[in-house]
């Protein structure tokens, strides 16, 4: 993580040295892959296995206006937790989302993109269980706490900035329901 937060430090730092100020026009498409910094899975106490990671690809249908696609995946493990009765239990998972997502945009500061929205995709998990090492039985009677892993829909609002220090690349921060709460990363105008 400390690697990431030095490259992304030295790619701002070295590219708002260029004076270029991002216009976008209907038609504009913008790329953008992201790095999570604060996982869905962080209150199990998860490990992360493969960061929570995003790209997208969005066309503007006005300069205030774009729609696009998303991808999301992010695998996370809980090793070693104790259960009540001294099991212990292991639970592996990997989340895979994809969907369409539309953003209202402000684009009348000099650089900078502010932009708003939401996104409706579906939610793929794909979760294993393991107790003392062996897979969970499923359990037909008594009560359940917890639901098994399922496909479903997704259904999110985010907000965020880019910052665009040349012409075609910037740098983007972003909050929103996901694979991550936070995302940054960068955005390329195509």
């Amino acid at each position: 993580m400390k690697k990431l937060s030095f490259i992304l430090a030295f790619l701002i730092c070295g590219l708002s040295a260029t004076v270029a100020q991002s216009t976008f026009q209907s038609g504009d498409i913008e790329f953008a892959t992201g790095i999570g910094l604060l996982s869905v899975n962080a209150k199990d106490g998860a490990t992360n296995i493969v960061p929570p990671v995003s790209a997208r690809l969005q066309v503007r249908l006005s300069p205030n206006f774009s729609v696009g696609a998303f991808a999301a995946y992010t695998s996370a493990e809980v090793s070693g937790r104790v259960l009540p009765n001294g099991s212990l239990q292991s639970i592996s998972n990997e989340t895979l989302q994809l969907g369409l997502r539309s953003a209202a945009h402000v684009t009348s500061v000099e650089k900078w993109d502010f932009y708003g929205g939401v996104a409706l995709g579906y939610n793929m998990p794909t979760v294993e269980e393991t107790i003392d090492n062996q897979p969970k039985k499923v359990e037909e009677e008594g009560p359940s706490f917890r639901r098994p892993a399922e496909n479903n829909l997704l259904y999110s609002a985010f907000v965020g900035s880019t910052f665009y220090p040349t012409k075609h690349l910037g740098v983007f921060g972003e909050v929103g329901y996901g694979v991550s709460i936070v995302t940054v990363g960068i955005s390329a105008k195509l």
